[in-house]
Parts: structure tokens; sequence; C-alpha cells
């Protein structure tokens, strides 16, 4: 005959939950001596499942005994699994028939209470139902509820933790898709909203499942339709209807709402996370048959499992002296064929049971236990299911936010998020953003004149736009952002002396190229949410798509913006073909240059004559993206002039430039006008050295100014390029103003290398501009709760008009035009770094000068004079 180790075995094989799918579960009847046997069967697996042992002759009647299970203070209630943090069940509906049930007893009866309603009172009874309406708010009022049990604290508590798992993520997810599509009726940051919205669904869902529908929908469809809940009913008339019913009918009806209770419990939920599938272990109970209601509760179990067909999840173990009933019994054995073992019996029943349904009891034989001391269970996989439950949930709750937000939060500080090895956004904190060492003394220096603002005074915030790390060591656009972070820390400086309203500088990373200046600007946008004190933003100084996306961004949320060096005619068309009002351009557009390139080219380049438009090449660098404006911008100018007739040589690198314009001067071309950036100077200049012929010369566009000046500081820069170019101001030693030298010192005090002046210049004014509209805006006595960054846009429209304002860059107004918006007059320099053959002179050389100022006041057409020397 096979044997088993330990019979404890086969109840934790039934025990332990699948995980797809539950099971019926039997009563296991052990019967015969000798007695305890069924509590050392049951012993072991204490504390770590739900588990009851209820005391023979404790109780008084069936309802005693289901309370002391799942009353409020209840065994199975009150037994959580070690080790899992997974909750106790909870047994609303049975505490609910309990404490109905109890309120028909005399001395529950009312002092006064008039002797013709009787009690208990009928369902009808007017007075009933208002006296049940005040014992039913004080036993089960949310307050009271939870400040005299502590079980029920730990209860709703989890409730909302685990509702929160499922709603905080859709709320995020939902407030996410709301920020990005209305800007301005959600300041708020999104994750504040998703509180919100998760809050709600969370209060929402505990009424419904704690309190609500969910709690009287089981009263009105159980299976027993002479106690169901009616339509319309409130609690306290269904109170009073169980208050007037039977006693076996309430046995019954306790008995089924347990086991519901219990169903609830380890039901898999499809809409909430609910840890049911976590609890890889059923609830046990240990009864005694011996005991009058012990046996009582068997009978009704039984009947409740036949009338209903419910399958709870509870395995239950009962001892019994006697014989058990024939309903459990596995039956008479076939000739050749024993049952060995327990776990024999147990398939048996299982068979048995999927075929002709629900046979509770399954009786075993007391001496054919086997019970050893050595036995543990082993549970090990249980913990792992419940961690796992805890893990899932864990990722449920974090993944939306971290999908939608996790890049502002890794790596970098809060408004900030890890792009391309950068920290991209807005932030205070230099070590967060880890900027450019070439930067790092200059904005060290602007947060050393932040914290030295008199705070007595109105402090009005203005915005840096721009790259402060590149992903690109040595890219020459760090010198352009060193320069706008000069001139406007050296105008913030001198502002704040004045002893009058301070203007404090935050800056906004754009990162290399500006790629992720929509997302500084929203990250502006946010910041300025609500803050009546923020004045503007002063940058955007690459002409770029990534710039028109932070420019409509900031141009939605009305604050102005005053770019520096972005010279493309399309960067501020951001509302179809339309330009942003917002958008205040500092230099002069890539319209006037392009004139300017015709008329110096009409004129005739340093030392030769006017150039036939047939032998103009022009260079245009375009992207696979098409992110770039500023070349295709500058081209497009000359396409509308004289010069239109001019041959188009597009290049995306190095190597397609090079093979440009080694075509274009086997194409007879004279003068190789590139329009690219800075970053392909050389490629053109060796390219036309070694490829073309002497009489081959090259003219460029204001973007090259800088990195000439550069290389022709450089000693050990032997190959000078030979090159005419066009300036946005003045690059000759000497020629400048006061406020010019305040910036230089300024440079000087922070001991600042590679600053580009011409970015420099016109950030001071930028800034200068800034602080000019406020001064007009204190002038008018303006309340505290104005708005600066609605009024510095309204007085930067004009400004100037009536007295030119006096700037680095020189004298400058605002249009007045209701949507374009550029300082003029603006000058434009033309340079040549073509030195006499064998001289070793540096720096650029003056070839003459242009104006570009409005045909006629308050328009956006420009006009452009120019004398050449």
């Amino acid at each position: 005959m096979p044997t088993e180790r330990d019979s404890r075995e086969v109840v934790e094989g039934l025990l332990l939950r699948p995980f797809w799918r539950d099971l019926p579960l039997p009563v296991l009847v052990v019967t015969g001596a000798p007695a305890g046997n069924a509590g050392q069967l049951a012993e072991r697996f204490n504390g770590r499942l739900p588990y009851a042992k209820p005391v023979e002759g404790a109780h008084k009647s069936l309802a005693d005994l289901v309370d002391g299970l799942a009353g409020p203070k209840g065994a199975l209630g009150g037994n959580w699994v070690r080790n899992t943090l997974l909750p106790a069940p909870r047994f609303p509906l049975t505490e609910f028939v309990l404490w109905a049930w109890a309120q028909r007893g005399e001395k529950c009866e009312p002092e006064q209470w008039p002797q013709r309603e009787g009690w208990p009172p009928g369902p009808d009874s007017r007075l009933g139902q208002e006296e049940l309406r005040h014992r039913f708010s004080a036993r089960f009022g949310v307050r009271p509820s939870l400040k005299a049990d502590s079980r029920k604290r730990w209860a709703a508590g989890d409730f909302l933790v685990r509702a929160a798992v499922f709603f905080v993520p859709v709320a995020t997810v939902l407030a996410w898709w709301l920020d990005a599509g209305i800007t301005d009726l959600i300041p708020l940051a999104p994750g504040l909203l998703a509180l919100l919205l998760g809050a709600g669904a969370i209060g929402l869902q505990a009424v419904r499942f704690i309190r609500g529908s969910a709690f009287s929908r089981w009263f009105r469809r159980h299976r027993y339709e002479d106690l169901r809940r009616k339509v319309g009913d409130s609690r306290q008339k269904y109170a009073l209807q169980l208050m007037n019913a039977s006693e076996p009918e309430i046995e019954r009806l306790l008995v089924y709402a347990m086991l519901e209770d219990l169903r609830q419990a380890y039901r898999k939920w499809p809409r909430i996370p609910w840890p049911s599938w976590g609890r890889g272990l059923y609830a046990l109970l240990v009864l005694n048959a011996a005991d009058q209601w012990h046996a009582r509760f068997l009978e009704v179990y039984e009947e409740v499992l036949h009338d209903t067909g419910i399958v709870p999840p509870l395995l239950v173990i009962a001892e019994d002296p006697g014989q058990s009933g024939p309903a459990g019994q596995p039956g008479p054995t076939r000739v050749g064929e024993q049952h060995g073992t327990i776990a024999d019996d147990v398939e048996v029943w299982r068979s048995r049971v999927a075929l002709r349904g629900p046979e509770p009891r399954l009786p075993l034989a007391g001496d054919r236990l086997r019970l050893s001391d050595t036995y543990r269970p082993r549970l090990g996989k249980v913990r792992v299911r419940a961690v796992g439950y805890w893990l899932a949930m864990l990722a449920l709750l974090l993944a939306p936010p971290l999908a939608v937000y996790g890049g502002n939060w890794f790596g970098c500080g809060p408004g900030m998020m890890w792009a391309e090895q950068q920290c991209v956004g807005l932030s205070d904190n230099l070590a967060e953003i880890a900027p450019s060492p070439a930067l790092l003394p200059i904005l060290e220096r602007i947060k050393q004149q932040n914290e030295d603002i008199d705070t007595r005074q109105r402090v009005i915030t203005v915005f840096y736009l721009g790259p402060l790390t590149t992903s690109h060591p040595g890219d020459d656009q760090v010198g352009g952002s060193a320069g706008e972070l000069s001139g406007i820390a050296a105008r913030q400086g001198a502002y704040n002396r004045l002893g009058s309203w301070q203007i404090k500088v935050e800056l906004a990373n754009t990162g290399q190229y500006f790629r992720y200046a929509e997302f500084a600007a929203n990250m502006i946008r946010q910041r300025a949410a609500g803050d009546p004190d923020v004045a503007g933003v002063i940058g955007l100084a690459w002409s770029r798509t990534e710039t028109q996306d932070a420019i409509r961004v900031l141009g939605d949320a009305h604050i102005p913006m005053l770019s520096t060096t972005n010279s493309a005619d399309v960067t501020p068309l951001v509302y179809n073909d339309r330009p942003s009002p917002y958008f205040f351009r500092m230099a002069a557009p890539n319209s006037a240059q392009a004139r300017a390139f015709e008329l110096w080219l009409a004129h005739g380049l340093p030392g030769r004559k006017p150039v036939d438009p047939q032998r103009v090449a022009v260079l245009v660098e375009v992207d696979a993206d098409g992110y770039e404006l500023y070349s295709k911008d500058l081209a497009e100018g000359l396409a509308k002039g004289p010069y239109a007739p001019a041959r188009r040589y597009q290049f995306a690198n190095a190597d397609e430039l090079a093979s440009r314009v080694a075509l274009a001067c086997q194409e007879r071309a004279e003068v190789l006008l590139y329009t690219g950036r800075s970053t392909f100077l050389n490629t053109v200049a060796d390219t036309r050295e070694h490829e073309c012929a002497d009489k081959v010369q090259i003219l460029a566009g204001d973007d090259v100014t800088e990195k000439l000046v550069e290389l022709l500081a450089r000693e050990d820069f032997i190959n000078k390029p030979a090159i005419s170019f066009v300036a946005l101001n003045d690059m000759r030693p000497g020629q400048g103003n006061r406020t010019k030298t305040e910036i230089e010192n300024w440079i000087a005090s922070v001991k600042a290398k590679g600053v580009s002046r011409v970015h420099a210049w016109m950030g001071y004014d930028a800034l200068l501009a800034v602080t000019s509209a406020i001064n007009k805006i204190k002038a008018s006595d303006v309340d505290e709760s104005v708005n600066i960054a609605e009024s510095v846009a309204y007085n930067l429209r004009g400004l100037g008009v009536g007295g030119l304002i006096q700037g680095a860059s020189g004298k400058f107004y605002f249009s007045e035009d209701a949507e374009s918006h550029a300082a003029l007059p603006r000058g434009l320099w033309l340079f040549s770094t073509d030195p006499a053959a064998g001289s070793f002179q540096n720096g650029p050389v003056s070839r003459g000068s242009c104006t570009v100022d409005e045909k006629a006041p308050g328009t956006a057409e420009l006009e452009v004079k120019c004398s050449f020397g």
C-alpha cells in the first residue's frame, strides 16, 4: 500500500491557490479517535493564511459563531498573512446582517418606544426606519468607524493605496494629455492635476465598493429571494426586513454573506488592482462537530453550497468522533482498486465534484492520518507570489509617471530632463545643469548677483533661453551663449545698482543646437504661470524649427521674447505664416542681409568689378530633418532680387560641401556665397584654396563672424582665409561706446574666455529694452498684481520711437507694427580678411556699412542703404 510522509502535505496542497482558476474545496471531516487530530492537522498553517479555530462551547448561537469568525473582531477578518503585507479579508456584508439581526433583541428596544409599534417594528414602520437610520450611522458611519476600530482604519487605508495604484497612473496620463493640449487653462504642474484626478476617482471607488452600489447590489441579487433587498428600499428598511425574518433564514443568509465576503476578498478584480491574486493560500476554518453550533454551521454551510452553487475560497476541517454522513464518502471500492492514502481520497473527491457538482464532505479516518513533529509547510512560493503582487502594483504606479515625466527626474532636478548626456530645462542649480566649463565663471557671477538682490524691492524675473551644455565639446555655440549671458549679466548688475526694482536671471538650458528649446519653454511657461513678476525671455539665438516651437509655446503663454542674433525672417512665423506678436528681434533680419549682399556684389568685392549673377554660387546648408532655417532663409532672400539667377549648391556635411565648392569652381563661379553655419567655414576656405582659381572669392553671412575673429586671433593659425563677410556689429577695435566698455569690464572681472562680443552686445541691449519697458511700467504706479509680462510686451511695442534707446549695438527703437517687432535702425558692416600678399596683418578690414530701417513708420517693410569704402 502506498504511504505518505505527512497528511499535512495533502492539506497544504488543498490550501495552495492555483494562479488562474479557483477550485472547489472539501470539508475534511476527521472521524474517530484520537481526539484533537483536526487541530493538529491545521495548526501548522496558523499565521500563514486567514485562519480561525473557534473554541468549543464559547458560542450561544450560530449568529454568535459567525460573529466570532467574521464580525468586527472576528478571527478571519483579523488574521493577516505575515511577511506578505496582504490585508486580511473584509466582511462588510456579514457585518451588516449581524448588526441588523442584533437589533431585534429586547435590550435593543429604545426607551419610551410606543407599544403600538412593537419591537422589532415592521419593515414599513416610519419610526423604526428613523431609529435604525441613527443606529446605522453610529455603527457604520465613516468617522465613528475609523475612530473606534483600528482594523477598519487599516482596511480603509489599504483600499485607498490599492485604488491609487490604478487611478494615479491613469490620472497621470490624462493630466499629461490635458496639459499638452490646453496651455493656458492648466498652469499647474501635471503631477498636481494627476493627484486631484486620482483622488476623485479613488473617492468614487471607495464610496461604491465600501459603502455604495456594490454593497447594495449583492443584497438585491443573492439567491434567497425572500430576503432580498427590494429596489428603492433604504438600508434601514432592509434592516427591519431582516429583523423580522426567521432564525433559520438569517442563519442561511449569515453563512451565505460570509462566504460571499470571502469570495470577494479572493476575487480577481478586472477593473482595479486587488490583492486577491497575491493571496496564494485559501482561508482555513477548524471546527468540532461535537459542539452544537459548530455542527449547525456545517449543516447550514452545506445547505448554502447546495442552494447557491457558490465556490468559497475556504477549506474547512471538522472533527467528528462519530460517523460522517454518506454524502461525502468516496464510495465503495471496486474490485482490484484500493485507496491507500489520503491524497488518493482527495483526488477521487475532486473527480466526483467535477462530474456531479458540490459534495462538500470528505471523511478522513483519524487513524489514517500521519502527523510528524518535523513537518514544516513549504510556502516560500506563496511569499514570492505576494511580493510579485506588490512589485506589479509598484510597476503600475510608477511606470506611467516615469514614462511621461521620468526624464525630468533621473540625473537632473525638477523642471529638467536627461537628454543626449545633458540636463536640459529650467533650473537655478548649476550643479544640476552641469554647464560647459567656459560658461561656469559667468554663471557663478550671475548666481551671486541673484543672491545680492535687494528683496525689499519688487523682484522681476527674466529667463535666459539658450544652450548651456553641449554634447560636442568645443562646439561654436558655447561662445555665443557666453556672450549673451555676459551682456545680460552686465545689464542686470547695472540696473540692480539703481536701488529700485531688481532683476533676477534664471536659466533655461536648450541643449546642443537648441534641440530641446520647446521643453525648456514649457518649463518656463509652467514656472511663469500665476507669477505676475515674470518679465520675459532672452536668447533664442539660432534660427531653427526647435526655436520656432519654443516661440509658439511662449507666445501662447503671452510671455515676451527678445532674440539676440536670430536673423531668419521665418523664425517668428509660427501661426500659419503669421508672426508671434510677442517676438522681438534685436538683429537685422536675413532679408536685409541678403539686400546687403546684392549691393556689395553689384558694387564689386574688394579689388574686383561688379559680379555677374551667373558667376555667383550660393552654398546652402540643409539637414535631413529640415530643422535648420538660417541658411535656407538667407538663400531665399537672395532669390527674390537681382541675384536670383545665381546657382544653388546644397550640402549637409563637410564632404558634400567640399564637392559642391569644387563643382562650383569647375562651372566658372567667381564668388562662393556661403550661407551656412560657421561649423564648415574651414572646409569652404580650404577647398577654395586648393580646388579653385585665384580669382574666386568667398562671401559669407554673419554667422561666421565670431569664428573668423577667433581664427585670426590664434598665433598658430598660418593659412588665414581670404573671406569677405557681413557682420551684425562693427568689429573694429576702438569703435566702441561707453556701454561696450561696461560689458568689457564685466567680462574681464570674471576672467571669461571665448566670449562672443556680438552676442554680448545683443544680450545687453535685449535686457536694456526690458528694463526700459519696466521703467515705463513703474512710472504708471502699477499695482503689485499687474502681470509684468503682459505689460512689458505692451511697452516694448513702439519703445524708443519718441527717443532712441542708447545700447551697446547702437541706438534703436521697436517698430509700432502690430505683429512684426524688430529693433531699428540696425547696422550691417562689410568686412574682409583678405590681407595684402605677404602681410601678417590680423583682424577684419572694413569695406563699408549698411543701415536698415523702416520704409515707413509702423510698417514691417525695411529699407537697406549701404556705403562702400
